[in-house]
């Protein structure tokens, strides 16, 4: 599976490697604090463990094995994000301790969490090693994402590491129970959705920059596509160029809606009032037309047993800082990009390289580890309790 990345320089060095004081992940909230109502939505801070982890050591404590969460969080950082529970256990955890763990605060709310319940995420993050030309290099590619913005890939965190990974996620989300685990195989059917997610958009990304280069009858003939089409594609201002059929994401009214005119999309396009969006695999999931649909269906698969949704292929990462501390050689950079959202993503698109998983995941011969239920920003893998 290899991405295709925005930049045209050659990669960027650095270290990264995710430890509680080079990641630092905070949920932001859906919900605001309240006083009322029939759930506590407790603000927890934790470190160095992951989301499951945290949640077995508080049904442990509190004897309740129902405890709901809006999004993972990554393992090998410090990240705060937020549990709910029936208010009856508001004042359970005033005494509570842990080395790993802490209580930040709580509010009454009407509802309780459920998967995807967050506007987004707040990341901090260190860059070691990194030379006077390579800090200048990010501060030009950070301006250029600002301006731009980069591809909304699913990160190495949805992946596993061992070699039949893919027929594995296949099987799962053809309906086999590759596990007896409900969630691991929730899970392994999520990353086969996302492979073929990854594979689409490097294609698509790949087929905006061919417009800079391509013989123009050629591209026309190879796509379908007019000449007064073509046109209207160079004309789009964004990286990602938006063809006939694409299914965007009206961002105003939350709806999804079929292009037919690719011209009538260029000012709310680029506006950012309508968003590009990516097929995840499944039979209720509504599918691009024309030359998008072409292009779509060699990345999808009617033999699923899933749902299937859209995701969001381009996002604009906001909040975005930087800093250079020289004497160290460290970039620090802190930003927030939207729920489901990578922020190894990101690196990679400033480095214009893959940035690795640099925390091995331990197999044996009896017991396969499918991938980590850690991801640090990943809010898609929903799965029923």
């Amino acid at each position: 599976m290899k991405r295709k990345y925005i930049q045209d320089h050659n990669p960027v060095t650095f270290s990264f490697k995710p430890t509680r004081d080079d990641f630092i992940v905070d949920e932001i909230p859906l919900y605001e604090g309240g006083k009322h109502g029939n759930y506590v939505h407790f603000h927890i801070r934790k470190v160095d463990m992951s989301t499951l982890e945290l949640i077995a050591v508080l049904e442990e404590q509190t004897n309740f094995h129902n405890i709901s969460y809006a999004g993972l969080k990554d393992k090998y950082a410090t990240t705060t994000q937020y549990i709910s529970m029936p208010a009856s256990y508001e004042k359970f955890f005033s005494k509570f301790k842990h080395p790993q763990i802490k209580i930040l605060g709580s509010s009454l709310q009407k509802e309780k969490l459920n998967i995807g319940d967050l506007k987004g995420n707040r990341f901090k993050i260190r860059l070691r090693d990194v030379t006077p030309d390579a800090a200048e290099k990010l501060d030009k590619d950070l301006k250029e994402i600002v301006r731009q913005g980069i591809p909304n890939y699913f990160g190495y965190q949805r992946f596993g590491q061992d070699e039949n990974h893919f027929e594995k996620a296949k099987e799962a989300a053809h309906g086999s129970k590759v596990f007896k685990d409900r969630r691991l195989n929730k899970l392994m059917s999520n990353a086969y959705q996302s492979y073929l997610f990854n594979d689409w958009l490097a294609e698509r990304v790949k087929l905006s920059q061919e417009l800079d280069y391509m013989d123009l009858a050629g591209f026309m003939k190879k796509w379908g596509l007019t000449k007064e089409e073509v046109i209207h594609l160079q004309a789009q201002s964004s990286i990602f160029k938006v063809i006939p059929g694409d299914v965007m994401l009206d961002v105003m009214n939350n709806k999804l809606v079929n292009v037919s005119d690719i011209a009538s999309v260029k000012k709310p396009y680029k506006e950012r009032k309508l968003q590009p969006t990516g097929l995840l695999v499944g039979g209720k999931a509504w599918r691009s037309r024309d030359a998008a649909g072409a292009i779509e269906a060699r990345h999808d698969d009617d033999e699923v047993a899933m749902a299937g949704e859209r995701r969001v292929a381009w996002i604009y990462p906001k909040e975005i800082k930087s800093k250079y501390i020289k004497k160290e050689s460290i970039y620090e950079l802190s930003f927030a990009l939207p729920k489901g959202a990578y922020a190894t993503v990101l690196l990679e698109n400033l480095a214009n390289r893959d940035v690795e998983n640099v925390h091995e995941i331990k197999t044996d011969k009896k017991k396969f580890v499918p991938l980590r239920f850690d991801d640090p920003d990943d809010d898609d893998d929903e799965y029923e309790d």
